[in-house]
């Protein structure tokens, strides 16, 4: 996710001191453009380097504001930090507050509460934790979160709550040594957020520390803009600078290592712009459209993403490029709108901005954590379901934790009857681990069991891992060789479960290379491949490949029930559909041909169990079939597993 931050601020019109730069409101556009075209899924794979480039922008800006005041003996911590909190919490204010309304008329109780906690980090500056702590393999998915994009925000707000103590601190000594230690911090910060991509790629994303390289580059910016040179090298620099921002946003994608080194080049584009804006043809930065889209750029972002993430929620199916397009004119509209009725009252220069602006400022935060806290404490405010779902579940708000059908079962559990005869070896991610309920109940009954080895969110391959953010994620390659062990010495059959439509790009080989697996034909290839080696790997063992039971693309049964009444919800209409409509058709028939062309290879359809004539079922009867929008609950799990078991016994038998 990205975020326009501060650098929409009008800071640089207003100030005496700072002469006004169309150019960089015109840098701004291009940025804030990016970052809609990648949201809103209209064909810019790495849009999100917008980011980057307000980043660059606000450390030039923000750096030679305080500078500047410190030369002139004029500079005030308090009044640097009361103009940051009016510049950009109004309009966050507006922002939450008015997603919050929306989430109470829409939102099933468990993303409301969601909703409510990521708010309430969002006032206090402080999402970008959230997030970070919060984005684990079963937390809500980004796409699903209306305030996700504010960790920018934070992140910013913690490089201003220290940045003022650096420059401040620095020009004590001299200006050199500002320089020097601006040099040290975008150095020491980008060795920090390459090496941090391989430990923990969210945090390289999320957290200020190794993102501080990006402001720190727009830093440097203010003392080479002093020197000047001809205007011919400069237009060229423009132009370059624009070249290098466009490339990587056509170049780069989500599954791309990020930040890091990746984000040199749109980094050091947007310098080059600000360096340069100023000749002949940083006119293509200061034309008039350009501009206006660049002053109303941190409202346009502040609006998009909850407007995106609210309409896809509500509308429960695949967006059309129609849809997309006009979401990103309303976006425009909306943020325009709040920027003439929010944030310019709020940088006006008037004697009683300042005082009043605190006080509503305050009292707004006041006012959100207190409606936060209450909606957390009540649960997501229950008494909005509908009453004939209302029994369906005791605590929808951790439905998925508490009903998945593979809670409280251990990553390396036995399933059955322990004591019993061992007669299979189960291995796969969540979707294997998903049978543990059913298995675990039907085996105790004929004293047998089964051993499992999960790992959620894995491959289980000698050949082949996950990789996020371009690190290969070496838990994977663990459980790979575990389970291999596991096969020693005995000739058990080995039953073989994953989300096995779950992993386009982002897949790499034993050689930690990232494979390129985004299309089908690419990623039949790698499945069959992984395949042929774990048919090698188990050696004459019968191998069992339970495909990826039903999936329809939407929110969850359970979400979908317990919305609120308030307005018709579409989702309903799709919690029953035809098999023919199934997500995991394609890799299931992939696995099915498999098992037909080779021996001692077999497979199993959860669909025989959960489909009657080719109509799938996520809920009936009261019982409810998956926790979330993929995996099986308990219900589900048990459905499945009967026949499974049934399956498993003929073949071993």
């Amino acid at each position: 996710m990205t975020s326009p931050s501060a650098q929409a601020d009008n800071i640089a019109k207003k100030n005496s001191d700072q002469k006004y730069r169309p150019d960089i409101d015109g840098l701004r556009a291009i940025a804030v453009i990016l970052v809609l075209l990648f949201h809103f899924d209209l064909g810019v794979s790495g849009g999100f380097v917008g980011v980057d480039v307000f980043f660059v922008i606000s450390g030039y800006l923000i750096t030679d504001v305080i500078r500047k005041s410190i030369i002139a003996q004029r500079f005030s911590f308090f009044d640097f930090y009361l103009r940051r909190l009016l510049r950009l919490h109004p309009a966050l204010m507006v922002t939450a507050g008015i997603s919050l309304i929306v989430g109470f008329l829409l939102l099933d109780p468990s993303s409301f509460v969601t909703l409510a906690n990521s708010a309430t980090y969002s006032i206090l500056s402080a999402s970008n934790f959230y997030f970070w702590l919060n984005q684990g393999y079963f937390d809500a998915a980004a796409k699903s979160q209306p305030l996700l994009h504010t960790w920018s925000l934070a992140a910013e707000w913690q490089f201003y709550i220290l940045w003022p103590f650096v420059v401040w601190a620095a020009l004590k000594v001299s200006d050199r040594f500002l320089i020097g230690l601006l040099a040290v911090i975008t150095i020491a910060s980008l060795i920090a957020s390459q090496m941090m991509l391989t430990v923990d790629s969210s945090a390289a994303y999320l957290m200020m520390p190794f993102r501080v390289f990006e402001l720190s580059i727009g830093a440097l910016i203010v003392y080479l803009s002093a020197r000047r040179t001809t205007p011919a090298i400069e237009s060229s620099l423009v132009i370059a600078g624009i070249a290098l921002i466009i490339a990587s946003a056509l170049l780069l994608s989500d599954t791309s290592p990020f930040p890091g080194f990746s984000a040199l080049a749109p980094c050091i584009g947007a310098a080059a712009c600000i360096y340069a804006g100023r000749s002949r043809a940083g006119e293509i930065l200061r034309n008039k459209h350009m501009v206006n889209i660049g002053l109303i750029s941190y409202s346009v972002y502040l609006v998009h993403w909850p407007l995106w993430v609210f309409y896809n929620y509500y509308i429960y199916r695949d967006i059309t490029q129609i849809e997309k397009v006009l979401l990103l004119i309303i976006s425009v509209l909306l943020g325009a709108a709040m920027y003439f009725s929010v944030e310019r009252i709020f940088m006006g220069r008037g004697r009683l901005v300042k005082p009043l602006g605190l006080t509503t400022v305050s009292a707004s935060v006041v006012v959100l954590f207190l409606g936060c806290s209450m909606v957390a404490d009540h649960q997501g405010m229950l008494s909005r379901i509908p009453e004939k779902y209302r029994n369906f579940v005791s605590d929808p708000t951790n439905y998925h934790r508490n009903n998945y059908g593979g809670y409280n079962f251990a990553l390396d559990a036995n399933l059955g009857d322990a004591q019993g005869k061992e007669i299979a070896i189960i291995a796969g991610d969540s979707f294997a681990l998903q049978y543990a309920a059913g298995m675990d109940s039907n085996l105790k009954a004929s004293n047998e069991y089964i051993a499992g080895e999960f790992q959620h969110g894995c491959i289980l391959s000698s050949e082949y891992t996950r990789s996020v953010n371009g690190a290969p994620q070496e838990e994977c390659r663990e459980k790979s060789k575990k389970l291999l062990e596991k096969l020693k010495n005995n000739n058990l059959p080995l039953i073989l479960a994953q989300h096995w439509a779950g992993y386009r790009g982002q897949i790499a080989n034993s050689k930690n290379e990232l494979i390129s697996s985004s299309n089908d034909e690419e990623y039949r290839f790698i499945l069959l491949d992984l395949l042929e080696k774990m048919r090698l790997d188990v050696g004459n063992r019968k191998l069992i490949l339970i495909g990826s039971q039903p999936i329809r693309d939407g929110g969850s049964s359970v979400n979908c029930l317990m919305r609120p009444a308030y307005f018709k919800q579409n989702c309903e209409d799709y919690l029953a559909f035809n098999l023919e409509l199934s997500t995991s058709n394609y890799t299931n028939n992939i696995l099915k041909n498999f098992a037909e062309t080779h021996t001692e290879t077999y497979y199993i359809d959860p669909a025989d169990s959960i489909c009657t004539e080719q109509v799938c079922k996520t809920y009936d009867a009261g019982r409810i079939y998956y926790s979330d929008s993929v995996h099986l609950s308990i219900d589900g799990s048990n459905l499945a597993s009967a026949n499974i078991i049934s399956s498993i016994k003929k073949i071993t038998y």
